[in-house]
């Protein structure tokens, strides 16, 4: 149990990292950032709708997962509040929303880490633990991909690559901690899980989807994101 929180953050890390890497080696196809923002979405959207919402709706029912929807959604909107009330001013507009996109995201993943890591900490060494964590690992590349993309865009490297990784996988860690002294009952767990699904679908709707359209256009976008849907459901349903 003590060495939950390592587990944890590690699992974060390493899918965050080589979502990075990936944004990496894609950085100077700045044209194309709205092709790759909608894939993402979409990934991340088949995540939520074929594994995490299942699971949630098995663990705590329909009620649950609507209440823990609609605070979700209530945190999402403050946190979007106040990160529109900073200025940031950089040698161009367009980095400018590079920049904010940028640091809006890494604040709405790593408070959705939060209540996972709380899940996970409380589940630790049981089959629904390693479920969360290799569900952690696989969504967090995409999440990795779409938070780095307007961070190199706007000229950030190497450096704030592993600062961005660490920001996001701290919260994992204390809230592995905390769940391993909380009685977290299935009720409970899964009204956690309803918190981090409801803000990471804002996040891939309204910010990440949202700005493709602005950079592609609609049909382009909605094609895109129905790809890295189909990709998720080839992945859990087809063997390897």
């Amino acid at each position: 149990m003590g060495i939950a929180w390592i587990i944890s953050a590690f699992a974060s890390a390493l899918g965050i990292s080589i979502g990075g890497g990936l944004a990496w080696a894609m950085k100077g196809f700045q044209r194309g950032f709205g092709y790759i923002y909608s894939l993402c979405a979409g990934l991340i959207v088949g995540l939520l709708f074929l594994e995490m919402i299942p699971e949630s709706i098995e663990l705590g029912g329909w009620v649950i997962l609507a209440i823990g929807i609609a605070i979700g959604l209530f945190l999402f909107q403050y946190i979007h509040h106040l990160i529109g009330k900073i200025t940031i001013i950089t040698d161009s507009h367009q980095k400018d929303i590079f920049v904010r996109s940028g640091l809006l995201l890494t604040l709405s993943i790593a408070f959705h880490n939060l209540p996972v890591g709380i899940a996970l900490g409380s589940t630790i060494g049981t089959d629904f633990s390693d479920f969360m964590l290799s569900t952690l690992i696989i969504h967090n590349i995409p999440e990795g991909i779409i938070v780095f993309t307007p961070l190199f865009l706007a000229g950030f490297g190497i450096f704030t690559w592993v600062i961005v990784t660490v920001l996001i996988s701290i919260p994992i860690a204390l809230g592995a901690m905390l769940g391993q002294f909380i009685d977290t009952s299935i009720t409970s767990l899964a009204f956690i899980i309803n918190l981090a699904i409801s803000i990471i679908f804002m996040v891939a709707v309204k910010e990440i989807f949202k700005e493709a359209v602005k950079n592609l256009n609609l049909f382009s976008s909605t094609i895109m994101g129905i790809v890295g849907f189909i990709i998720i459901y080839l992945y859990m349903n087809l063997p390897i």
